[in-house]
């Protein structure tokens, strides 16, 4: 059975080849111009450029889960006194602003209860709240970066004090935008520089909220006020680098990147897990801490996605600037180095250099060689298709 969602719209500038529609595509006077689960090309965005289309409108269709719904792991009641104690936040933090009262006890007793169900569902499929309404984007967004943040603390072996510490300061990380206008955490266009920077404040805001409630570690703080630094620099708001940022921090930053890069915003289309999984990779070392996010990627491909990162018969780009297609997987079809078919050495300088006979590489056992991301382009993968078809790959 599947299952009819409500009616979306999204900006023609928005879309990019190979995206794809889960619903047939609509033009504001309700002519048909894009067929459901076709990829785009980027011939026909520009077609639909040319006729002056700016919209299109459509339903998506959600397909039935493979996994048993019936065992998430993350219960409804969970969630639903984690709504309960977020929304009272919401309503404190709009009047009092950095003087909000906030419970430690109701924020500990959302983060025991995610706990509990993480233990006593290990198993079960990862629920990830889905977003079909901008205003809870906050509320959704959180508990999701929760949830990943302290998964991502199980499998780095971290003690329960400090899971149950990484899940109050990723459930809180965002609190400081209650206090920014709907107008801007919502608008559609392009920031203004001001916008921009008042956007930016949010990670002090949320700090100085709970600066003075002695019941939060020092740690959870800290993992606030740093979520957005980069592992590398460039990040806000202290411009800090490595170890000089706290460790919740660096595990919640990838969280957080992960679920606001599939959730879909007001802005810009969501990406599908496997675009923010390669975005995770191609920033490893650069946003992320690179032992984190190879932990996040090793373990999180198994419960959120329903199928692997690298399936046989993809095309990926490794390090040495080889193509490649992956032909089988040694461990597990859910692992990132897989047994590849080198056929093509990207050569910046000239032509591409075109092995006549593919090289078998097993990257479980070369390690100077990784993929630094798959290749998603529709257009480049059925030339690969045809390159192998004429050299017998």
């Amino acid at each position: 059975m599947i299952e009819t969602l409500k009616e979306i719209e999204v900006f023609v500038k928005f879309l990019y080849p190979g995206m794809i529609l889960t619903g047939d595509g609509y033009s504001e006077n309700g002519e048909k111009v894009i067929d459901k689960n076709i990829p785009l090309t980027q011939e026909k965005i520009n077609e639909l450029i040319s006729k002056g289309i700016k919209v299109i409108r459509y339903t998506p269709e959600k397909p039935p889960l493979k996994k048993e719904i019936s065992s998430p792991m993350i219960s409804e009641e969970s969630i639903n006194k984690a709504f309960e104690v977020i929304g009272y936040l919401e309503n404190e933090i709009k009047k009092e602003g950095e003087k909000a009262k906030i419970s430690p006890k109701e924020i500990n007793l959302v983060i025991q209860n995610f706990i509990n169900d993480i233990k006593t569902n290990s198993n079960a499929f990862l629920n990830l709240l889905q977003l079909f309404n901008q205003d809870e984007y906050l509320f959704t967004h959180s508990v999701n970066v929760a949830t990943i943040s302290m998964l991502l603390g199980i499998s780095l072996k971290l003690d329960e004090e400090k899971i149950a510490q990484i899940g109050i300061s990723a459930l809180l990380h965002d609190i400081g935008k209650y206090k920014i206008s709907r107008e801007i955490i919502n608008k559609q266009e392009k920031l203004t520089e001001e916008e921009w920077n008042i956007i930016k404040k949010h990670p002090v805001i949320s700090f100085n909220i709970l600066k003075e409630i002695s019941e939060f570690d020092n740690a959870i703080k800290l993992g606030i006020l740093s979520h957005h630094e980069n592992y590398s620099g460039g990040g806000y708001p202290l411009g800090i680098t490595h170890e000089k940022i706290h460790p919740f921090a660096q595990i919640i930053s990838i969280a957080d990147v992960f679920d606001g890069a599939t959730s879909p915003r007001p802005y810009r289309m969501p990406l599908s897990f496997d675009e923010a999984f390669n975005y995770i990779m191609e920033n490893s070392g650069k946003k992320f801490n690179p032992a984190y996010a190879q932990v996040f990627l090793r373990d999180m491909i198994k419960r959120i996605n329903e199928e692997p990162l690298y399936p046989v018969g993809s095309f990926v780009l490794l390090n040495t600037g080889e193509v490649a297609e992956v032909v089988g997987h040694r461990l597990s079809e859910f692992t990132l180095r897989p047994i590849v078919n080198i056929f093509l050495k990207l050569n910046p300088g000239g032509s591409p250099l075109l092995h006549r006979i593919p090289i078998q590489i097993d990257l479980e056992k070369d390690y100077n060689r990784v993929i630094v991301k798959r290749i998603l382009d529709s257009s480049k993968i059925e030339s690969f298709k045809k390159i192998l078809g004429k050299h017998g790959g």
